[in-house]
This record gives C-alpha cells, sequence and structure tokens, in this order.
C-alpha cells in the first residue's frame, strides 16, 4: 500500500514538474469569462515600423476585441472589422481559416501552429506555422511564469510582435457593436 501511495505521489510530482508556463498560459485561457490584454503592438516590415497601444479582450479561441487610441478591431469566427478613426474608414472582411494571425494564437488557437522540441534558458517557447512559413516564439517572465511577449517572423524583414504589459481577468464582458456612423465603409468580404 506505501508503494502504491508513494508511486502516485511521484507521478502527481511529475506532472507538476513538467508543467510549463506555456501550459499555465492555455490554461487560463481556457477559464471562463475574457481575458484583457493591455499590450504593445508593434510591427515592423522592410524598414517601417507600426506601432500600436491598447487593450485586447479575448473572448473564446476565435472571437477578440481591440480597442486602441486609433484602432477597434472587431474578430468573430469568420467575420472581422477594423474600424480606424484616423482615416474614418471601417474595413469588413471574411477571416480565411487557413491564414493565421498572431492575435489568434495569443488568443489560444493552436489549430495551425505546431510547437517545436526547443526552449530556452529565458522561457522562451518556439513555433512553427508549417503551412504559411512561418516561426514565432512565446517569451514568458521566468520569475513570475507570465507571459512577456510573442513574436512572428512572416518573412524576411518582417517581424510582428506583442508585448505583453499586464493581464486582467474580466467575468462579464461582451463584444461592443460597431458603430459606423460618420465612417466610410470597405466592405471586402465578396
Amino acid at each position: 500500500m506505501k508503494v502504491v501511495i508513494s508511486f502516485i505521489l511521484i507521478l502527481i510530482l511529475f506532472d507538476f514538474a513538467v508543467a510549463t508556463h506555456l501550459d499555465d498560459f492555455y490554461e487560463m485561457l481556457e477559464n471562463p469569462g475574457t481575458t484583457a490584454f493591455n499590450i504593445k503592438y508593434t510591427q515592423t516590415q522592410f524598414g517601417s515600423v507600426f506601432e500600436s497601444f491598447g487593450i485586447c479582450y479575448f473572448i473564446s479561441s476565435d472571437e477578440y476585441f481591440y480597442k486602441s487610441e486609433d484602432l477597434e478591431v472587431y474578430a468573430q469566427v469568420d467575420q472581422i472589422a477594423t474600424k480606424n478613426f484616423r482615416t474614418k474608414q471601417v474595413l469588413l472582411n471574411s477571416i480565411n481559416n487557413k491564414n493565421i494571425s498572431l492575435m489568434t494564437i495569443l488568443s489560444g488557437n493552436k489549430k495551425q501552429i505546431e510547437f517545436i522540441d526547443k526552449h530556452d534558458q529565458d522561457f522562451d517557447y518556439y513555433f512553427v506555422v508549417s503551412q504559411l512559413g512561418f516561426d514565432g516564439f512565446f517569451s514568458f517572465n521566468n520569475t513570475t511564469g507570465l507571459i512577456q511577449s510573442l513574436n512572428l517572423n512572416i518573412g524576411q524583414n518582417q517581424l510582428i510582435s506583442i508585448e505583453v504589459i499586464s493581464i486582467d481577468l474580466i467575468e462579464d464582458f461582451s463584444m461592443p457593436s460597431l458603430n459606423v456612423e460618420n465612417f466610410d465603409i470597405i466592405d471586402l468580404r465578396g
């Protein structure tokens, strides 16, 4: 009997030992409610840099809302709407399930990413999106275990990164409605 109990305790301890920051991150996203990330989004492409600071609300793995000073992005299953306050335009588009975005990855959707058996001392967890030829990594704080950033290399001289400034869990959040009054609408849904 003591041997069985000892064996069970060893299995439990081993299970905790192999759990990673990445596992903890995905477990947090699976909890009920909405996860709100205060982020800095940076896209570098051929020497040009675009930055945006805002809050991204991940409602589920295929639904999120991003709000910054210049933009609002409403993504639900197969539709996305981008509201640009500077240009006074709303872009409506379909989401192709074969494509993947950094927000999709950050939301917990693992459908198209494959984690490679590589992580380093800085708690970076590497992945590839074989279908598109992309690669990237999640970076975690080695003391707290919280996500620090998500980086995606989409080609030569093309990098997208999201720095996570803070994370909040919100119990009761619903997607705001898209107000298009006084905005030009560009509908690319075909």
